[in-house]
C-alpha cells in the first residue's frame, strides 16, 4: 500500500469545483478530503484495488448527491407513494430541466481538456489546492454568518398586547430568533364577534396553487393590474410553506398565529379555525375544489387539520379541462364555479373554500399533444383568471353581500434558481413563498374608492382580523370604509417550513436550516 496520484478522479473533483463555483452544488470540504484520501491510497493486491474504484464509483455519486441541493434520500423515501403518481411524461419533463443540453456540452469540454492538459498538468495537485481553497471560502463564509449574528437587526418583540410591537437590540442566534418568533405568534388569536353587526356577508376564498409573485413576473404579469378590479392587495404575503397541503391548513387556521410544522399537524383549539368561528355566527360551510382530492392525502387534511369537515361539492359531471401531473382530471374551474353558485342560494349566510390546481407544474391541456408545462403556465394562467373575472361578475349580478379572498398556497418556481430547478420546492424559498393575495368586497353600499396596495409582509392571521373586523363594523351596510379595515394590521416577518427545512430572514438576508443543522445563507441570483 503505497499513496498515488488520483488520475482519472481529479476530473470529479474538477467538475464538482466548476458547479460549486457557480453554485449549483454545495461542498462538504472534510467529506470530500476524506474521499480525495482514500482514493490517493494505492494497493498492492489488484482485487482489492479494483474494488476500492467500484466502491469508489457509488462513493462519488453518493457524495455528489449529498453535496446537491436535491432533497435528502430518506425525505425521497418518505415522498416515494406521491413520486409513483408522477406520469412517465412529467418524469421525463422533470429530467430535462435537471440536466441540459449546455451542461452536457460543458462536461464533454471539460473532459477533453483534461485529458489533453494532464500530459503535463499534475492534476491531483489542482485538486488539493481546489479543497484548500473551498475549505478557506467556507471558513469566511461562517466569519460572515457569525458576524451576520454578532450585528443583529432590530428584533420585533411582543409585550402584554400581541399586536404591540417593541423594537429592541438583542443579539439573538437563529434558532433563538426562530423560537422567539413562534413565542409570539402563540400569543396571537382573532376573537370574532356573537353576531354580526349590520348586513350579512357571504365569504369566499380562493385557494390557488402555484402563482407567487416571482412566476407573474416571469411570464410579464404586473399583480396590481391582474388585481386591478380588487379593493386591497398583499403584494408580499408569506404563505409560511411550498406545499399545498400544509398552506391549505395554515390558511384554515388564520385565526391564530403562525405554528411550526410539526404542531401544524397536532390538534388546533377551535378558535384557531376561520371556517368554524364563521359556523358559529351562523355561516354554512362549503368546501369545493376542481380536482378529486386525493394526492398527498389533500381532503384528509383539510378535514383533519384544518376543521372543514363538509362533503366536497360534486364536479364528477364537470368538463375536464386539464390533465395533472398523475394524469388525474382537472376540472374546468369555470364550471365548477358556476355549478357551485347555482346551488348556493340557499346558503345565508355561506362561507366557501375553492381549492384550484390548474396552475400546478406538469399539467397538461385536456385533448392536445403533450408539451412542457413550464410553457403553457401563461396559457393556463390566463384561463384561470378569465374564470375568476366571469366569476366576480356574476357575484356581482347576483346581488348579495360578499367579501371575496384570492390566496395563492405557494409559487410554482417557474424559474428556478440556483438551489432548485424549475418546479422543486423543497425549500421553502422566498421567490416561492411570497404570494400576491387580493381581497374584494361585493356589496352595493360598500365604500371601496380605489385599489390599496400593502406592501408589508403579512400572512394569514391578518386575513381572519380583516374578516373578524368586517362581521363587526358593518362595512357592508356603508357604515365604515374598506380603508378603514386596514388600519394596525398585523404585519409578520417571513419565516416559512417545510419538513425539516426552515427558511428565516437574518438582517434581510435569507437563511435555510436543512435537518436540523447548521443555517446556512441561501444563495441568491440564477
Amino acid at each position: 500500500m503505497k499513496l498515488s496520484g488520483l488520475g482519472v478522479w481529479n476530473l470529479y473533483f474538477l467538475v464538482k469545483f466548476a458547479l460549486f463555483y457557480y453554485g449549483a452544488i454545495d461542498f462538504n470540504v472534510l467529506t470530500n478530503a476524506a474521499f480525495a484520501a482514500l482514493l490517493a491510497i494505492k494497493f498492492k493486491q489488484p482485487l482489492i484495488e479494483k474494488a476500492k474504484h467500484i466502491l469508489g464509483a457509488v462513493f462519488a455519486v453518493v457524495l455528489l448527491y449529498q453535496d446537491s441541493w436535491l432533497p435528502p434520500i430518506n425525505r425521497l423515501t418518505k415522498q416515494a407513494g406521491n413520486v409513483q403518481d408522477f406520469s412517465f411524461g412529467y418524469f421525463i419533463e422533470l429530467l430535462t430541466r435537471v440536466i441540459s443540453v449546455d451542461m452536457l456540452l460543458a462536461l464533454f469540454v471539460i473532459s477533453v481538456c483534461f485529458w489533453y492538459t494532464s500530459q503535463w498538468i499534475r492534476f491531483t495537485t489542482v485538486t488539493i489546492v481546489g479543497l484548500l481553497v473551498v475549505g478557506w471560502q467556507g471558513d469566511n463564509s461562517q466569519s460572515q454568518f457569525v458576524n451576520n449574528v454578532a450585528n443583529p437587526e432590530p428584533v420585533t418583540q411582543n409585550q402584554s398586547n400581541p399586536q404591540t410591537q417593541v423594537i429592541t437590540q438583542v443579539a439573538q442566534s437563529p434558532d433563538q430568533k426562530l423560537a422567539d418568533f413562534y413565542q409570539q405568534q402563540s400569543l396571537l388569536m382573532s376573537h370574532f364577534p356573537n353576531q354580526v353587526n349590520g348586513e350579512l356577508f357571504d365569504v369566499i376564498i380562493l385557494n390557488i396553487c402555484s402563482m407567487a409573485v416571482a412566476d407573474l413576473n416571469a411570464i410579464g404579469v404586473s399583480v396590481t393590474d391582474m388585481y386591478k378590479d380588487f379593493d386591497v392587495v398583499f403584494s408580499d404575503f408569506n404563505s409560511a410553506t411550498s406545499y399545498s397541503g400544509p398552506a391549505a391548513v395554515r390558511l384554515l387556521r388564520a385565526s391564530c398565529g403562525q405554528t411550526s410544522q410539526t404542531a401544524l399537524f397536532k390538534e388546533a383549539p377551535e378558535q384557531c379555525h376561520l371556517f368554524k368561528n364563521l359556523e358559529k355566527l351562523g355561516y354554512q360551510n362549503n368546501v369545493v375544489m376542481n380536482h378529486d382530492g386525493h394526492f398527498d392525502e389533500f381532503k384528509g387534511l383539510i378535514n383533519k387539520y384544518g376543521g372543514l369537515d363538509s362533503t366536497p361539492f360534486n364536479i364528477d359531471s364537470m368538463p375536464v379541462a386539464l390533465r395533472g401531473f398523475d394524469n388525474s382530471p382537472i376540472y374546468s374551474d369555470e364550471a365548477v364555479l358556476d355549478g357551485w353558485l347555482e346551488q348556493a342560494d340557499d346558503c345565508k349566510p355561506c362561507a366557501m373554500y375553492y381549492n384550484t390546481t390548474s396552475l400546478h407544474d406538469g399539467n397538461q391541456l385536456e385533448n392536445q399533444p403533450r408539451v412542457n408545462s413550464k410553457e403553457t403556465y401563461p396559457i393556463r394562467h390566463k384561463n384561470l383568471f378569465a374564470d375568476i373575472n366571469q366569476f366576480v361578475k356574476k357575484l356581482e349580478k347576483r346581488g348579495r353581500n360578499v367579501m371575496l379572498m384570492i390566496v395563492p398556497e405557494h409559487g410554482a418556481n417557474l424559474k428556478g434558481d440556483k438551489v432548485q430547478f424549475a418546479g422543486l420546492r423543497e425549500i421553502p424559498s422566498p421567490a416561492i413563498v411570497s404570494v400576491p393575495v387580493a381581497i374584494k368586497f361585493i356589496g352595493p353600499d360598500v365604500q371601496n374608492y380605489s385599489q390599496i396596495v400593502v406592501d408589508d409582509s403579512t400572512s394569514y392571521f391578518a386575513l381572519s382580523e380583516l374578516v373578524s373586523k368586517a362581521l363587526q363594523t358593518d362595512v357592508f351596510g356603508g357604515n365604515n370604509s374598506v380603508a378603514n379595515l386596514l388600519e394596525n394590521l398585523p404585519t409578520a416577518p417571513k419565516v416559512a417550513e417545510n419538513e425539516g427545512t426552515i427558511m428565516m430572514y437574518v438582517n434581510q438576508r435569507p437563511f435555510i436550516q436543512l435537518d436540523g443543522g447548521d443555517w446556512s445563507a441561501y444563495p441568491q441570483g440564477k
